[in-house]
C-alpha cells in the first residue's frame, strides 16, 4: 500500500463502496419513478439507453480530476526539467510512451463501444428484475471473460480457475432460480411488478451483457497493452467515446425503431420532457452523474493500493449493501416503495447462491487456495490492470494478466 496514505486508501474504499451501491440503486430508482412525457401522460421513466450515456457522461467527467492532476504534474517537471539529470530521465520516459495519444484515443473506441452495448443490455435488463439480483447476475462476466480469453489471448487456465468458474455457474443459476420460483409464485418484489417471462427475460439480458463485457475486456488486454496513458485518462476517453456514440448512433436509432414509447423504442425528446417535469428524477439524473464519476476514480485508487483479496471483499460487499438497502427500504420506510424488496420464502436460496458466487470468485482469483492444486508463482501486484478491472474482481487470472504499467513503474 505504498504510496497513498492510510486516510486516502479509507476515502478511496468508501468511496467505492458508497458510490457502487449509490449506481445500481439511482438507475433503478429512475426506472421506479413516475412523470409526464411529452405527450401529456404520466408513465414511468424506463430509458435505459438514457442512463447509458448518462453513465459515460459521468465516465467522461472523470477527465477534470485528471486534468488538475496533469496541471499539478506539469509544474513539478517545469521545476524537474532545469536539473541536467531528471531532465535526462524525463525525455526518456517521453521516449517509451507507446502509441501516439491520438492512436490511443481511437483503440480505446473499441472496448468502449463493447462497454455501450453491455451496459444498455444491463439496463434494459434492470428493469424487470430486483437491484440485488441484477447484481448477483455480474458476477457471471468472470465466466466468459475466462472463455473468450483461452483462445483470444493465449491465457493458460489451471484447474482452479476452472474450479471458480464451475462454482460461479452455479451461484448464478441459482440466484437465477431463486428470482424464477419467487416470480412465478408471486411471492416476490423489487422486479417492478414484472411477469414470469419478463423477469426471466431481464435476467437474460444482464447474462447477455456480461459475455459482451467480457468481450471488452479482453479488447482492452489486447489494445491497450502498449498504450502509456493515465488510467483516468483512458476511462475519460472511453466516456467521451460512449457519449458521442450515444448521441450520433444509438439515441437515432433508438427513435428510428418501432417500440412502445410514443411509437419509438427509446424517445430521446420525450426523456429530456420527463426529466424536466420532475425534480425528483432531475436530480437523481445528476446524482447518477456524479455517482459514476466518483465511482471511477474511487475504483482506480482501490485497484492501484490493494490486492486481489481486498477487491473481492470490496465487491461482495457491495452486493450484499445494495440488497440491506433494498431490504431497510421495504420493512424500515415504506414497503410500498416499489425498488424495495421484501425476504420471501426464496431469500434464504438466493442468498445461497450468492455465497456460492462469491466462493467461485475468491477461487478464481486466488483468494481462496484450494489444497492439492497447482498455482502459478505470484504476479507483482500492478498499479493498474484495464478500465473494466474496477467493475468485476479479477476478472484475469492474476498470475496470467498483462499488466499496463509506466516504464518508470517498471523499475
Amino acid at each position: 500500500m505504498a504510496g497513498a496514505s492510510r486516510s486516502t486508501i479509507l476515502a478511496a474504499v468508501a468511496g467505492l463502496l458508497v458510490f457502487g451501491a449509490l449506481n445500481t440503486l439511482t438507475t433503478k430508482i429512475q426506472f421506479t419513478l413516475y412523470s409526464q412525457g411529452s405527450m401529456g401522460e404520466t408513465k414511468l421513466f424506463e430509458k435505459p439507453w438514457f442512463t447509458t450515456f448518462s453513465m459515460f457522461v459521468g465516465m467522461a467527467a472523470v477527465m477534470i480530476p485528471h486534468w488538475i492532476m496533469e496541471a499539478i504534474n506539469n509544474r513539478n517537471r517545469a521545476g524537474m526539467s532545469s536539473d541536467p539529470g531528471s531532465k535526462r530521465l524525463l525525455e526518456d520516459l517521453d521516449d517509451q510512451q507507446g502509441v501516439s495519444e491520438c492512436k490511443a484515443f481511437f483503440y480505446v473506441g473499441i472496448p468502449a463501444t463493447f462497454d455501450l452495448v453491455a451496459s444498455g443490455l444491463m439496463f434494459c435488463g434492470l428493469i424487470f428484475i430486483s437491484a440485488s439480483i441484477w447484481q448477483m447476475l455480474r458476477g457471471s462476466m468472470i465466466v466468459f471473460t475466462a472463455i473468450i480469453s483461452v483462445p483470444a489471448l493465449g491465457r493458460k487456465l489451471y484447474r482452479f480457475h476452472w474450479v471458480g468458474v464451475m462454482l460461479c455457474v452455479a451461484g448464478i443459476c441459482v440466484v437465477g432460480a431463486a428470482n424464477l420460483l419467487a416470480t412465478n409464485s408471486g411471492d416476490s418484489s423489487g422486479n417492478s411488478g414484472s411477469t414470469p417471462d419478463q423477469a426471466a427475460l431481464g435476467m437474460g439480458l444482464v447474462i447477455a451483457a456480461q459475455v459482451v463485457q467480457a468481450c471488452q475486456i479482453v479488447a482492452e488486454e489486447k489494445l491497450l497493452k502498449d498504450v502509456k496513458l493515465p488510467p483516468m485518462k483512458i476511462v475519460g476517453y472511453e466516456g467521451i467515446w460512449g457519449s458521442v456514440l450515444c448521441i450520433v448512433l444509438v439515441f437515432p436509432l433508438c427513435w428510428a425503431i418501432p417500440g412502445s414509447d410514443n411509437g419509438h423504442f427509446e424517445d430521446a425528446i420525450d426523456t429530456a420532457e420527463m426529466i424536466k417535469n420532475s425534480s425528483s428524477l432531475n436530480a437523481l439524473v445528476w446524482l447518477y452523474v456524479f455517482s459514476c464519476a466518483t465511482y471511477n476514480v474511487s475504483g482506480m485508487a482501490v485497484t492501484s493500493n490493494l490486492s486481489a483479496v481486498h477487491r473481492t471483499m470490496l465487491e461482495a460487499s457491495r452486493t450484499m449493501g445494495i440488497w440491506l438497502v433494498d431490504l431497510g427500504v421495504h420493512y424500515l420506510i415504506d414497503p410500498k416503495i416499489s425498488f424495495g424488496e421484501a425476504w420471501t420464502a426464496y431469500s434464504p436460496l438466493q442468498l445461497l447462491g450468492f455465497f456460492i458466487l462469491l466462493a467461485g470468485q475468491s477461487v478464481y482469483g486466488g483468494v481462496l487456495k484450494l489444497p492439492g492444486f497447482e498455482y502459478p508463482p505470484e504476479a507483482p501486484q500492478s498499479k493498474w490492470e484495464s478500465p473494466s478491472s474496477v467493475f468485476a474482481p479479477s476478472p484475469l487470472p492474476p498470475a496470467e494478466a498483462t499488466f499496463i504499467l509506466t516504464e518508470e513503474e517498471k523499475r
